[in-house]
Order: C-alpha cells, then sequence, then structure tokens
C-alpha cells in the first residue's frame, strides 16, 4: 500500500501545481469563531464548506474579505475576533491588523502572530512554539494533576504552489482517574494522542507528530498528503469521522465547483498495538489496514448544505478502491470480500440568521425485513445524530448556546478486529465507540474580547461489555461472531451505565494564541457494576500557547 500512496504522491506532483496555502488545525474553541461568521453572513459562505475540517487559510481569507465591510457593524467581541482570524492567516487575508508595534528587539513577533516569520514575494514560513503547563486537583487521584507539553509549529507556502505543515511536541502529564482507566481499561489506547509511554509512577509521557504538504492540481482539485486527523460534522461530536483517535497516513483529493465539494481520502490505519510486559506500545511491526473514503457536499441553497458519505475499511488496498469515484459496495461485492462498508448523510441548514439544524446519519447495516419484525435484531446498525445552534441566543450578544442528541446502535462500526471502524486502538468517530445515547448542551460567552466562558453538560446512557468474554455492541474492537444474541439487541445492553460529564472553563487570551485557562470538570460515572462507578470533581489551571485545549470529554 505504502508504494501505491508513493506512486499517487510522484504522478501528482509531476502536474504542475497551483496556488495553495496550509490547513487551519482542527481546534473546537477556533472553528466556534469561524462557525459564527458563518452563520451570520450565510450568502457570503455559500461556497465556503465547513462540514470537513481542518479548511484552508487560502478559503477562509476569501470568506473573510468578502464580509470586511461589514467590520463596523460588528460588536466589539466580533471585532476583535475578526482581527484575530485575519492575522492569523495574514499572507492569504492581507490583514491591515497584524503590524505589532510591541515586537520583541525588533526580531520576534514583527508580525502579532508569529514568534518568526520569512517572507519573500512567493513564500512564506512561519514558525511558532507550542507550550501548555498546567496544574490541578482530581478528587479521586492522589497528589497533583499536571501536563507539561512543549513543542513547534510550522506553516507555510512555497512559490505560492505548495502549502506545508509541521508540527511535533513531547508531553508528560498526569490526568484524571477516569482517564487513566480509560488508558488502562479494555481499549488499552490513549485518546487524541499518539505513541505513549508510563512516566514516574502514575504519569504519561506522550509524543505527537503530525505533518503534510498540500497542492493544486488545478485552480479547483487540490490535494493533500501527509500524516494528520480530519473532522467530518458540524456537530460537537461526528457520527462519522472525528479527531478522536491518533494521526494517521493519507491522501487526500478535494474538489471544489461551485456549490459543489468531492473528497475523496486514502489512509493507511493502524489495526492494532505491539505492547510491553508493562501495557504501553513497544517495539513491533504493528498490523495496518487500509481505510478510504468519499464524501459529496453540495450546496442547495445557501441555508442549506447536504453531505453523502461513503467508506471501506479492509484489510489490504484493494486497487478497485483507488476509484475515486466507484460505489465501495458493489466493489466489496463483486470482490466476495469481508470489508466494512458505510454509509452516511449529514446536512446543516441555516433556517435563519444565527440559528442552524444540524445532523448526521450513519448506516453499517440495515435490514428492512429485520426491523419490521421489531425484535432487534443485531444486523441494523446506525447511528443518529441531531443537533441546533443559535448564535446571539435570546438577544444577547455573543452568548451562543448548543443543543445535540446523538446515539448509536449496538455493533455500529463493528467487523473482524482487523476491519473495525478505528485507529490505533481508538474510535474514529464518536469516543463511546456504539451502543449509547447521548445528550449534549454547550453554552459559549465572550463578555469581554480576550475573555472567553464555556459551559458543557454531556448525559451519556451507555452499555459496556461485562469483561465474560462477550460482545454486547459497544467496544468497536470487539468481533460481531461473539456478539451476546442475533436478536433482542437494544441501546444500554450488558453493563448498563449512566455518565454525566459536566465542565465550566474561562479562558483568557493574554496575546495572540497565547491563554491562560481555569476549568472545573464534574464527573459522575455510575454502573450496573459497583466497581466501575466513579464520581469525581477535577479543578485546574493552565498556561497554553499556540496549543488546543485538550479534551477528555467521555
Amino acid at each position: 500500500m505504502k508504494k501505491l500512496f508513493l506512486l499517487l504522491c510522484i504522478s501528482f506532483c509531476s502536474i504542475s501545481a497551483f496556488a495553495q496555502s496550509s490547513l487551519i488545525p482542527y481546534n473546537r474553541d477556533y472553528y466556534h469563531i469561524i462557525d459564527r461568521f458563518v452563520a451570520q453572513f450565510p450568502e457570503q459562505a455559500k461556497e465556503f464548506q465547513t462540514t470537513y475540517k481542518p479548511v484552508s487559510r487560502e478559503n477562509l481569507a476569501e470568506f473573510l474579505n468578502s464580509i470586511k465591510e461589514e467590520y463596523p457593524n460588528f460588536s466589539e467581541q466580533d471585532k476583535f475576533n475578526f482581527e484575530f482570524l485575519m492575522n492569523d492567516s495574514w499572507e492569504f487575508t492581507n490583514s491591515e491588523y497584524i503590524e505589532n508595534d510591541k515586537s520583541w528587539w525588533n526580531v520576534f513577533y514583527e508580525k502579532k502572530s508569529d514568534l518568526l516569520h520569512y517572507q519573500t514575494e512567493n513564500s512564506t514560513i512561519h514558525i511558532n512554539p507550542v507550550f501548555e503547563f498546567s496544574g490541578g486537583k482530581d478528587s479521586e487521584t492522589d497528589g497533583t494533576l499536571y501536563t507539561n507539553t512543549r513543542g513547534a509549529e510550522i506553516h507555510g507556502s512555497i512559490d505560492k504552489k505548495i502549502g506545508f505543515y509541521t508540527f511535533v511536541s513531547t508531553t508528560e502529564a498526569r490526568f484524571p482517574e477516569y482517564v487513566s482507566r480509560y488508558v488502562n481499561g479494555p481499549q488499552m489506547a490513549f485518546p487524541n494522542e499518539g505513541f505513549w509511554k508510563k512516566y514516574g509512577d502514575s504519569g504519561w509521557d506522550v509524543l505527537n507528530a503530525r505533518g503534510y504538504l498540500n497542492f493544486g492540481l488545478t485552480k479547483s482539485v487540490k490535494v493533500q498528503a501527509g500524516y494528520d486527523k480530519n473532522f467530518i460534522g458540524n456537530g460537537h461530536r461526528s457520527m462519522i469521522l472525528s479527531d478522536f483517535s491518533s494521526p494517521y497516513l493519507f491522501l487526500k483529493i478535494d474538489a471544489q465547483v461551485g456549490p459543489f465539494q468531492y473528497t475523496t481520502m486514502f489512509s493507511e490505519l493502524t489495526e492494532d498495538i505491539a505492547f510491553t510486559g508493562s501495557g504501553v506500545p513497544g517495539d513491533g511491526d504493528y498490523p495496518k489496514k487500509f481505510w478510504a473514503f468519499h464524501r459529496l457536499g453540495l450546496n442547495i441553497t445557501p441555508n442549506f448544505n447536504i453531505g453523502l458519505f461513503e467508506s471501506v475499511m479492509s484489510e489490504k488496498a484493494t486497487l478497485a478502491y483507488f476509484n475515486p469515484i466507484i460505489f465501495y459496495r458493489a466493489v466489496e461485492l463483486q470482490e466476495g470480500s469481508p470489508d466494512n462498508v458505510l454509509l452516511g448523510l449529514d446536512f446543516n441548514w441555516k433556517v435563519k440568521n444565527g440559528i442552524s439544524v444540524y445532523g448526521q446519519a450513519l448506516l453499517d447495516e440495515f435490514v428492512i425485513g429485520d426491523l419490521r419484525a421489531g425484535d432487534g435484531s443485531w444486523r441494523n446498525r446506525f447511528g443518529i445524530q441531531l443537533g441546533a445552534k443559535s448564535i446571539d441566543a435570546l438577544g444577547i450578544s455573543n452568548l451562543d448556546l448548543q443543543a445535540e442528541v446523538n446515539l448509536a446502535r449496538p455493533y455500529l462500526y463493528q467487523s473482524e478486529f482487523k476491519n473495525s471502524y478505528s485507529n490505533y486502538r481508538n474510535p474514529l468517530a464518536h469516543p463511546l465507540g456504539a451502543n449509547f445515547q447521548e445528550l449534549v448542551l454547550v453554552g459559549r460567552y465572550q463578555p469581554l474580547e480576550r475573555l472567553s466562558v464555556v459551559g458543557k453538560i454531556i448525559y451519556s446512557d451507555l452499555g459496556e461489555d461485562l469483561g465474560d468474554g462477550v460482545n454486547y455492541g459497544g467496544n468497536v474492537l470487539a468481533d460481531t461472531d461473539d456478539r451476546v444474541s442475533t436478536t433482542g439487541n437494544e441501546i444500554g445492553q450488558g453493563a448498563n451505565a449512566k455518565n454525566l460529564y459536566m465542565e465550566l472553563r474561562g479562558s483568557y487570551m493574554l496575546m495572540h494564541n497565547v491563554f491562560f485557562d481555569v476549568g472545573l470538570i464534574k464527573r459522575n460515572f455510575n454502573s450496573e457494576l459497583a466497581a466501575r462507578d466513579l464520581n469525581s470533581t477535577t479543578i485546574s489551571a493552565s498556561l497554553r500557547w499556540n496549543l488546543a485545549k485538550r479534551q477528555h470529554e467521555f
């Protein structure tokens, strides 16, 4: 499969490249600012699709410049946010706010967004440090919680033809007890991260590296090749593809023609990990698997976007799957393969300025006869998301509210272990895997230009395996041949648990992309198996620089 990746990359690189920028790493807080402006100006955003993330700086700049004349009508907070976005992609926005009269020794921060930058007529390089230091206390953990992350982020463009991005960081951390239980539990995986090892008596040492190149084949067709994450959806969660797993190798082709956006991606994922005796990843030839998908997005009107999605997970890279416009289910049947094919749909409807409704539907297997029988067949495997957002809710400027419902039937995403919808032992979509229903409430308020407050309530009703070797449908790594029953399956079966996650966080921007955070997390996990109960309270404070807030919302 790597030879195929190389062949495709060489073929693409042999064609004259068109202008291209780097992409904006997915960060919920950052993308919420983008979504605010998109919700307020749907007409100007009709060709700026944000369902598939990350988005390019060039496309964002085009949208921001299209609403620039509205700047005098913005609230003071939105003016600040607009300048922040303009400055963060200044070489494409031609931001008038970027020059810094408080640079450090006329060397560092000559531009407000970059520690160092280098610019010629056609090329730009941005160099920034990555840093987070936090401390806190968890009621269920002895000692102090901490995070110590150091790294660097470099991105830019070369000859206005090739965009590039690289990120590397190392972290020593001690997380709350519920996170440690996840890492040490049946999943045996580290959420959001890549390689990890133990640090001290109860800490973790995590290495994270991402990077890619991207360029335009034509004005409308763009290519990205590298090692990173992606996210599909408009919600807090994604039932199709989220950023919960570790980065992966991929080649992505994106075509934008008017209101149509067509994306296809070929990826090499890590099927499983070789563990040492101490339960952390060790040396070994980790088995791989092949994942391919395509999504067609269409802005039917400036206010209504719909997307159709199809993917296939396979033990090997069948050449037919490299056809970017073929129906994968037909190929699977033609090949007589046991590959795992999923179909999906997503939509985003801007009901009126400031209010939108969105959703996703994912189908793994669906049998009309079994559904009509109403006997809880394991073969009816699907997931649904439905949510709504309100910008400047209740007539209060810069108060944004969001409500979302997610559910996944037992055995969704599962197949044989080697073809499960997972990467590095983590789910590719929702952190809970399957066999759950969930309510998500999020409130964001920006009372001052530099101060943001975020509150979250996430309530989940889920079913876990009992630990007896039987698959109850929640763990995406489990084999469907070990299912508890062919019929009579329902959401929450197995060891039923109720989880209430509540978070309140305040963030103050000290300077461009430098934040001081204080936070409170209250988590109550109550299971039918009393030994799994865990009710905890976590308080923390952190200073972070060019880094998204690390989230463990499960």
